[in-house]
C-alpha cells in the first residue's frame, strides 16, 4: 500500500492570465521555465521583467490553474505526492487586492523543495 509524502513548497506568485492551456504544467527543464517567463515577460508590458528561476536537480516547478467556485483566489494549504500523482490542498478566500467579481481562475506558480515526476494533478478544496 502506498503511502502520500508531503512535500515542502513555496507558493511563488499568482498569474491573472493563463501561462498554459492545460490544468496543470510541471516545469522540469529550464527551458520550459524560460518561455514561460517569456510570457510573463510579453504579458507584464513596461514593467520590471521578473527574475527568472533556475530550475535545479532538487526542486520542480509546477502550475496549477485551479477553478474558482465562491471567492477570487485561493490559497495552497500542502502538496502531497503519491503513486506519480500530485495532490495540491487549496483554500478559497476573498483577496483585497482582487475585484471582489472577478472569477478568473489565478495560474499559480509552485515552487516543489523536492524533485519528483509528476504525470498527473489532483486539486483539492
Amino acid at each position: 500500500m502506498s503511502q502520500k509524502t508531503e512535500i515542502e513548497f513555496e507558493d511563488n506568485y499568482h498569474y491573472p492570465y493563463s501561462l498554459t492551456e492545460n490544468n496543470f504544467l510541471i516545469i522540469d527543464t529550464q527551458d520550459k521555465m524560460d518561455n514561460i517567463y517569456s510570457i510573463i515577460h510579453k504579458k507584464n508590458g513596461g514593467k520590471r521583467l521578473a527574475p527568472i528561476p533556475t530550475v535545479t536537480d532538487e526542486d520542480t516547478f509546477v502550475i496549477i490553474k485551479p477553478l474558482l467556485k465562491n471567492a477570487n483566489d485561493v490559497s495552497v494549504e500542502k502538496v502531497t505526492f503519491d503513486n506519480e500523482t500530485l495532490y495540491i490542498k487549496i483554500k478559497e478566500f476573498n483577496n483585497p487586492s482582487i475585484d471582489v467579481k472577478n472569477r478568473q481562475s489565478p495560474n499559480i506558480l509552485l515552487k516543489l523543495l523536492k524533485k519528483i515526476s509528476a504525470k498527473k494533478v489532483i486539486t483539492q478544496y
